[in-house]
């Protein structure tokens, strides 16, 4: 991954920072309350769960989703590469949930997660993949969310097809930017038909102030 992505988002500055992102501009706020209610609109087709099972939400962030992901009903691991965020995260959720003993923190990196295949019943891994500058290791990323989940596996992806994407494609010509980083959804569907997972629903975050797609993946 990008060294100097992980070396920001692990400063207490970074963190700092990532704290405040989706309060910053109305898009992100929108962008915001439309992927929970996405989320838990996905969450409904998530069947069949293990009630004596884990969910991992990775990267966790601060806990943004984490009330959401609680609400399978079974306990959830939250991990990121950050020391700052996650400690934020345990002292956010310390004060709402009472979980200051919590042992469910785990610091990790998205390419080669610490974890078992199938240790969760239910993995979660919104808003990294764009973030990961090589295309390799883009797929690896989505390779190691499928690896450790039994059953489901809910994730983003920045895709190359989206009309943010190709407004960006067209407007870096005359601006000089660098590509966004990328995935396509034929790519993924091979990923995850490698692996044994099925498509159970898809959507965008915003079809046209974000080109982020939501995938629900089922193991078969």
């Amino acid at each position: 991954m990008d060294k100097d992505i992980l070396a920001r988002y692990n400063s207490v500055e970074g963190a700092d920072d990532y704290l405040h992102k989706f309060e910053r501009h109305w898009t992100e706020r929108v962008n915001n309350w439309h992927e929970q209610r996405l989320i838990r609109r996905f969450l409904r087709l998530v069947s069949t769960v293990d009630p004596n099972g884990l969910a991992l939400d990775l990267p966790c962030g601060y806990g943004r989703l984490y009330s959401i992901v609680r609400e399978l009903g079974i306990p959830v691991v939250e991990s990121d590469w950050s020391f700052p965020l996650l400690t934020t995260a345990r002292k956010i959720h310390g004060r709402r949930y009472g979980l200051e003993t919590s042992p469910n923190y785990v610091r990790a990196t998205a390419l080669a997660l610490p974890f078992g295949a199938g240790t969760f019943e239910f993995v979660l891994s919104a808003r990294l993949s764009h973030h990961i500058r090589d295309h390799e290791q883009r797929l690896q990323h989505l390779r190691e969310v499928l690896r450790v989940s039994r059953k489901w596996a809910m994730f983003t992806y920045f895709d190359a097809g989206s009309v943010k994407n190709q407004m960006h494609e067209f407007g870096r010509r005359f601006r000089g930017k660098r590509p966004k980083w990328t995935l396509t959804f034929e790519e993924v569907q091979s990923v995850g038909h490698a692996e044994g997972f099925q498509v159970v629903q898809w959507a965008w975050i915003s079809r046209f102030f974000s080109g982020h797609r939501y995938v629900l993946m089922r193991r078969n």
